[in-house]
């Protein structure tokens, strides 16, 4: 009897070559439409829809999505409008109440709260391409009064006090600021272009690793403290708490989709799910629920390599030594496989490949996990008890110096150009 192939991964599979291939265009579910032309228009009001990235792009400006409800041209013509744009804003506004930033407000000034569900103002240019504006002025109007609207503001105000008791442990709070929330304002530019250098920068950006450490640490006090049942709740409380607080960037959002998945087989009492269907199945939520994701760096990379890791991992185990420790050898082949599959997408959009990934990876992130396990530690003792903030902060300077020196090292050796 000839087994067929398992329908999920087929269409999953069929999806993805579609798309890539060109055959198929996926279109925005939310295009931007107004009834003036992009040159026309000079205010943009609406709301932010998506965390601030520091960008290098007009002079070190923040980007986000910016969910456009009216629109005003030079000559104040003004009409409804609706969809996504990408706005820039300057540095000085976004960093208005960022700690230790140079544009800090003195206590006669007030700064702009920006995050996601803020609503602004916005006086624009046009940027270089289409649905894109670069803002030079700023007006805040306020959160709302709906209840999205104050969870937002109550989330904004969190990731600013996080920033604030990061800000105090120096260079190791900038590096644990951008791995629990996704912000690398504060992260020290040797280590980012360290990470880069030599293949690691899945490990800055917000992925299953991360969300696994939270889910897999809430499941292991739910186990000691209560039934089966109520610990999937704690991990799924978790995993939904992490991406709130940290934002739907496409690797974290597949990593939850591929949580759930997991979490809802287990509630139904199924059969655990092979690895490569629960890829298969997020990858089709994914691209039902944003398929702007779809031609994002992040999203190719995250898919591209937990699917190699899923898919040819055994087989590329088989080529290391034997001699090579269990877990070492596993990690090498789980390294290997993510990078093989991964190098299509990274010679496309960086072309270079930086082979060196494959050993530095599997000492830096383990050392990585520690420096999380021992940050959260940390953050909780000193709320707990405030005065040993900088006895910890010590600490976690020298783990993270350790971690710096590790990916220094492999930066310096060279990519493959092709």
């Amino acid at each position: 009897m000839v087994k067929l192939p398992n329908p999920l991964v087929m269409a999953a599979t069929l999806c993805a070559i579609a798309v890539y291939s060109g055959m198929v265009r996926v279109q925005s579910r939310t295009p931007f439409y107004s009834l003036f032309s992009e040159r026309e228009i000079r205010l943009l009001t609406g709301t932010v829809s998506s965390n601030p990235t520091k960008t290098n792009a007009f002079s070190g400006s923040y980007r986000m999505d910016f969910s456009v409800e009216s629109v005003t041209t030079a000559h104040d013509a003004r009409s409804s409008a609706a969809g996504i744009v990408s706005v820039y804003i300057p540095s000085d506004v976004v960093e208005s109440l960022y700690p230790g930033k140079l544009y800090t407000p003195s206590r006669s000034q007030s700064g702009i709260l920006i995050d996601t569900g803020s609503r602004l103002s916005l006086s624009v240019t046009n940027g270089i391409k289409p649905h894109e504006y670069l803002v030079n002025s700023v007006k805040s109007l306020g959160w709302g009064s709906g209840f999205y609207s104050r969870l937002c503001h109550f989330r904004a105000l969190c990731r600013l006090q996080f920033r604030r008791l990061m800000f105090a442990w120096g260079k190791a709070g900038g590096l644990l600021l951008a791995l629990l929330s996704g912000s690398r304002e504060y992260t020290e530019g040797i280590v980012s272009d360290s990470f880069r250098n030599a293949g690691l920068s899945h490990i800055l950006a917000l992925s299953g690793m991360h969300l696994s450490l939270f889910s897999g640490l809430a499941l292991f006090l739910g186990k000691k403290a209560a039934t089966r049942t109520i610990a999937d709740g704690l991990q799924l409380g978790a995993i939904l708490f992490f991406v709130w607080f940290a934002g739907l960037s496409p690797s974290l959002f597949r990593a939850m989709l591929c949580a759930l998945v997991l979490f809802a087989s287990s509630i139904l009492r199924m059969n655990r799910p092979a690895g490569v269907t629960v890829l298969s199945v997020s990858f089709l939520m994914h691209l039902v629920i944003f398929p702007d994701h779809l031609q994002t760096a992040a999203f190719m990379l995250s898919y591209g390599a937990l699917a190699g890791i899923l898919i040819v991992s055994v087989a590329v185990k088989r080529l290391f030594s034997r001699r090579f420790l269990p877990r070492l050898t596993s990690a090498l082949s789980d390294s290997a496989a993510a990078q093989l599959f991964t190098a299509p997408v990274t010679l496309r959009l960086f072309g270079k490949l930086m082979p060196v990934g494959i050993v530095a990876s599997v000492l830096v992130s383990p050392l990585v996990v520690y420096f999380l396990y021992a940050g959260l530690l940390g953050i909780v003792l000193c709320l707990a008890v405030p005065f040993l903030s900088p006895a910890i902060g010590g600490i976690l300077n020298r783990f993270y110096e350790l971690i710096k020196t590790i990916s220094v090292f492999f930066a310096q050796f060279p990519a493959l150009a092709i």
